[in-house]
């Protein structure tokens, strides 16, 4: 079978993660598109010398690719130039992990907004990608990294949304295997796993455990046998906490990485993968999902509706801060959350439309690089006392 062309979108360190495990296999045609060419050049270069080093000689090719809303005719040019089979969206305006790199007490006071109010930062690169994909290679199947709980379903709604995501909550599905085949006293590999819950809850439990008000349903088997409720939920997420703690940050990127690639790579598989995935054909939230022969399917456990699913991923969706999306694509936002980002940041928006995102990320990015540099020059960890209010929907 001819190899695929795989298109990489965004050359941080994700990209890099992924293609290092890729690379060596070397089962794709690799392309890799950035908006600084020179970097990409050097990370492809990187990396194809990295296979050689195990024998494996392998060519990716770097584009320049900039995701504004004046590129959008010349990235579809750069699309029908590749004829890529597999897109892999990594491009956001500002990772997720930035704040983590501020004081400890300043990133926990600004970590309660959760991740629903930065969403205009994943939102406005994807808007513009998918405007371009449409238009070039709309056959081409699309994978999203950048926030895909919330940015495909936003995107689904104006007719543009990814087919699949990656990360977030199947991140958390090895760490669970492995709590419940502690409890039952048997190895990981013997226990299968279907989770559903939105970005909040994957991002939450980790770390803590479940939360107060916990938005998820989890069904298991050990040995081909169901056992759900045999432990308890409590129990089980606490040990994920507890038990299998592990790197975060640029480190924990790991696993987002195998995530991509337990998708990618049965994408075309001649039998249907199960997987877990955020926002497959534009959902909110993760879901089990099967993947193989060029499509995703929903792959939900026995008698739950898929109605019943949507249900607890935009509860959780609440959680992290968005309140709803509309039948256009517009985004309200909690009100608990953006306050949070009013109080430190000077930054609200009560309602996003899609078109307005890149608008939006723009004024949240100076908001927060201003912040940013205030807490560097001052010292200051704690939560500035001044409430702007810079913007109102409507």
């Amino acid at each position: 079978m001819q190899r695929k062309k795989l298109l990489i979108v965004g050359g941080g360190n994700l990209c890099l993660q992924v293609l290092q495990i890729l690379a060596p296999r070397n089962q794709f045609d690799f392309h890799v598109a950035s908006r600084n060419l020179e970097q990409a050049t050097r990370l492809c270069n990187l990396v194809s010398l990295g296979a050689l080093q195990l024998n494996v000689s392998v060519r990716i090719q770097a584009w320049e690719m900039d995701l504004t809303e004046s590129a959008i005719e010349r990235n579809a040019e750069t699309l029908s130039r590749i004829k890529p089979d597999v897109i892999l969206n990594c491009a956001s305006l500002q990772s997720w992990r930035v704040i983590t790199q501020l004081p400890k007490a300043t990133f926990d006071a600004l970590d309660q907004a959760q991740l629903g109010p930065w969403l205009p930062m994943h939102l406005a690169p994807a808007y513009a990608l998918m405007r371009a994909v449409k238009q070039s290679c709309p056959k081409s199947l699309v994978v999203n990294a950048a926030f895909p709980d919330a940015v495909n379903a936003v995107l689904y709604k104006v007719g543009m949304a990814p087919d699949v995501g990656v990360g977030n909550i199947a991140n958390l599905i090895p760490a669970t295997r492995c709590a419940i085949a502690r409890l039952a006293r048997c190895e990981p590999s013997r226990v299968c796993v279907k989770l559903i819950g939105q970005h909040f809850f994957s991002h939450y439990v980790p770390r803590h455990g479940l939360p107060q008000q916990a938005n998820f349903n989890l069904s298991y088997w050990i040995d081909g046998r169901e056992r759900t409720d045999e432990f308890n939920a409590d129990v089980i997420f606490r040990s994920v906490a507890d038990n299998f703690r592990r790197l975060g940050g640029v480190d924990g990127q790991y696993l987002t990485a195998m995530s991509v690639i337990s998708v990618l790579e049965n994408l075309f598989a001649d039998e249907e993968v199960h997987v877990h995935a955020p926002g497959p054909h534009g959902l909110p939230g993760g879901y089990p999902v099967k993947v193989g022969m060029g499509q995703v399917l929903l792959g939900l456990p026995y008698g739950v509706r898929r109605e019943e699913a949507i249900q607890v991923n935009e509860a959780g969706q609440r959680q992290d801060g968005i309140q709803s999306i509309m039948a256009d694509g517009t985004v309200m936002f909690g009100s608990a959350q953006m306050n949070v980002m009013e109080q430190m940041l000077g930054y609200f928006v009560a309602g996003m439309k899609v078109q307005d995102a890149a608008e939006c990320a723009n004024e949240l990015g100076q908001k927060y690089q201003a912040f940013a540099h205030n807490i560097s020059q001052q010292g200051v960890s704690h939560v500035p006392q001044q409430r702007i209010l810079t913007r109102q929907f409507g």
